[in-house]
């Protein structure tokens, strides 16, 4: 997964009370889950699969 604002390769899974988001650990700017949903590689899908719920804030 690539970052949309700074390009950094690396995105890192957030989990908070009724959010998940996925964020640059480089800029660390945010993403919502359906923003990149198109672009999701294998890795990240596996991480998502842990969660039963994604919202779509």
């Amino acid at each position: 997964m690539q970052c949309k604002l700074c390009g950094h390769e690396k995105l890192e899974l957030v989990r908070r009370c009724r959010q998940v988001r996925l964020r640059c650990e480089s800029c660390g700017k945010e993403h919502r889950i359906h923003e990149l949903a198109a672009e999701l590689d294998p890795e990240t899908e596996k991480l998502l699969e842990r969660h039963n719920c994604i919202i779509y804030d």
